[in-house]
């Protein structure tokens, strides 16, 4: 059972992160202000009159939201029930969003657990932004609309069609409250009870143990709506503090607005306001010291010299048991555990877990993630964890990244443009990129000679390090797998891979110091080795229509190539413009852009046409 509910969480967060990027792919369309995310419980033990109120308070919320364009509320909604899904992402298009639960229908049980760690969609991987109104910091904030009785979330396919109630027991109320802590510790959560018969208990222990957070019945579902139009009005009392009574609160608001009408709702809630005002600083500054399981503990700390360095790129490797989590795709190191033999990455997705790096107090020679050189691929980002960087315009830091020209790592990158970078001799550091128009790093192309021998040269030496715990396991044919230097000969790599161009078509020193990449090719596997002078074995691919269609003369090179070193590794290339990651291993190939799978095969003795 424990086994279970750790796959369950490690699915639900997989597809938190891989939610996130499509969301961040929408960014033309969020809004600029505070961020909402609504988890809509529409399972069946609500009822009929509790899908009815359920729609009443989300729609009543939307409608004052749209009264106050001048906020610009960000929202986003998440469905639970026949479905748990992100059935919008971020927008401030409020009757589109209504409209978007036209075709919703209550029904299903109420994996709920399941809602709250998908919208982890929201809340991070690039997605989350704080808003400031004057001196208030406004976390993003999640509206649960619920009648807070949970079932089992271990069934992580996504699809819930069972159309009876079920009770809730203790185990799956458990699973929900250690998941909205661990949610609340950041932001509030605000529950609006509906249904037949709301647990009370539950919602009242969820939004309590939240920062910030609190009970709002159905018929305060409009008042609440002008939280942050109330926010905004407290912000401008100068003159008030924490320790303030309510007599001096309104005392400030009629000298500071002494044309403007209140009703007692907004009274109260800018009292409410005023009187909490340490809710609404940056979290960081309200950071629990005594948590000794938060991250931010583990993070950036180099333990193990045996552990790959931070800032190492990384692929799944041959003890993988994780599902799809990585995206088929690198990720970064950015910490090791205090366990010995665990160390922490950053996938490009943006989800971050820890894995197995050698051997540990219950495993021996367990290695979940492996060596690679495949550099950071930015999308829409100006910089990201994995940019490789040299120092920039701006920089006054003299030798500080051991000398004009030398690479770094990112390893972090702040909201408030703070990138913490680990130089080749060591050093973590963070800079300026952006911070009042100061650019201290300047971006690398991941495709130029240096950055590839960089990323190559981290490569080898990360596994000289860690090569007392990697060898002996190495020599019964996984040689050239894991990253380590075999006895009998060097081991080959992999270059880096290749990428759209529309990435590459930017402004000149804006990304990339070297304009002419975009007129050379950019191979995806080294050349150093013998070229194929003939196809002898041909990779065909499978179209919508279901037609094998041969890659390439070129593109059947890379991948011989790339199979002939290791059959379990991945090469990207090109179809009519579009780029692909090709998965030997599991014959199928990933569009990058729209993560659409289709097939592919290894057809021998191939004659060409």
């Amino acid at each position: 059972m424990a086994q279970n509910i750790i796959h369950a969480e490690q699915y639900w967060k997989t597809q938190a992160a891989i939610e996130a990027e499509k969301n961040f792919g929408q960014i033309f369309q969020h809004g600029k202000g505070p961020c909402n995310i609504f988890i809509l419980d529409t399972s069946l033990s609500l009822g009929e009159e509790g899908f009815a109120q359920l729609k009443g308070a989300f729609f009543a919320i939307l409608d004052e939201y749209a009264k106050h364009p001048e906020i610009d509320e960000n929202v986003a909604v998440i469905i639970c029930g026949r479905q748990t899904k992100f059935q919008r992402y971020y927008s401030n298009q409020y009757e589109d969003i209504k409209h978007s639960l036209d075709d919703v229908e209550f029904g299903g049980s109420s994996p709920l657990t399941a809602a709250f760690l998908l919208s982890l969609g929201c809340l991070g991987y690039k997605a989350e932004q704080s808003y400031r109104i004057g001196d208030f910091h406004v976390h993003p904030r999640i509206i649960f609309i619920s009648d807070g009785r949970p079932t089992d979330f271990t069934d992580f396919t996504g699809s819930y069609t069972e159309d009876r109630p079920q009770c809730e027991t203790e185990r799956d109320i458990d699973h929900l409250l250690q998941v909205t802590r661990s949610i609340g510790k950041k932001n509030p959560i605000f529950c609006i009870p509906v249904g037949r018969n709301p647990n009370m208990t539950s919602l009242e222990f969820i939004s309590a143990q939240s920062r910030g957070g609190k009970i709002v019945c159905v018929s305060e579902a409009r008042q609440f709506a002008k939280y942050s139009h109330n926010i905004e009005t407290a912000s401008m009392l100068t003159f008030t503090n924490e320790n303030d009574d309510r007599e001096r609160i309104l005392t400030s608001l009629a000298c500071k607005f002494p044309e403007r009408v209140f009703t007692e709702m907004d009274l109260n809630d800018i009292i409410e306001i005023c009187s909490r005002k340490s809710l609404y600083q940056p979290v960081s500054e309200q950071a629990d010291e005594e948590d000794e399981d938060d991250d931010r503990e583990k993070l950036f700390v180099e333990r193990y010299p045996q552990l790959p360095r931070l800032g190492s790129r990384v692929k799944r490797g041959r003890d993988w048991i994780y599902d799809n989590r990585d995206n088929f795709g690198p990720g970064t190191v950015v910490g090791h555990l205090r366990e010995e033999g665990w160390a922490i990455v950053e996938w490009d997705t943006g989800f971050k877990a820890h894995y197995r790096f050698g051997s540990t107090r219950k495993f021996s020679n367990k290695y979940d993630i492996q060596l690679c050189n495949e550099p950071r691929i930015l999308g829409n980002e100006l910089i990201a964890t994995g940019c490789l960087v040299t120092r920039g315009k701006d920089w006054v830091w003299g030798n500080q990244d051991g000398g004009a020209g030398n690479i770094g790592t990112v390893l972090s990158v702040e909201g408030s443009g703070q990138v913490l970078v680990r130089w080749q001799h060591g050093l973590i550091k963070y800079y300026s990129f952006g911070i009042d128009g100061r650019f201290e790093l300047d971006v690398s192309d991941p495709f130029s000679p240096k950055a590839a021998k960089f990323l190559k040269d981290q490569m080898q030496n990360t596994s000289l390090d860690s090569s007392g715990g990697l060898q002996a396991d190495f020599n019964e044919g996984f040689k050239n797998t894991l990253g380590g230097i075999s006895a009998e000969k060097d081991m080959e790599f992999e270059n880096p891979v290749s990428v759209n161009r529309p990435i590459l078509h930017v402004t000149k020193g804006k990304y990339f110091k070297n304009n002419s990449v975009v007129e050379r090719q950019t191979s995806d596997i080294e050349t150093d080795g013998p070229s194929f002078s003939c196809t002898v074995n041909q990779w065909c691919w499978k179209d919508c229509e279901g037609k094998w269609n041969p890659y390439s003369r070129e593109v059947n090179e890379r991948i011989n190539k790339c199979y002939k070193r290791d059959p379990r590794s991945t090469v990207i290339v090109k179809i009519q413009d579009q780029s692909y990651r090709v998965v030997m291993s599991k014959s199928r190939q990933i569009n990058q852009t729209t993560r659409d799978i289709s097939e592919i095969k290894l057809v021998t003795n191939w004659s060409s046409p």
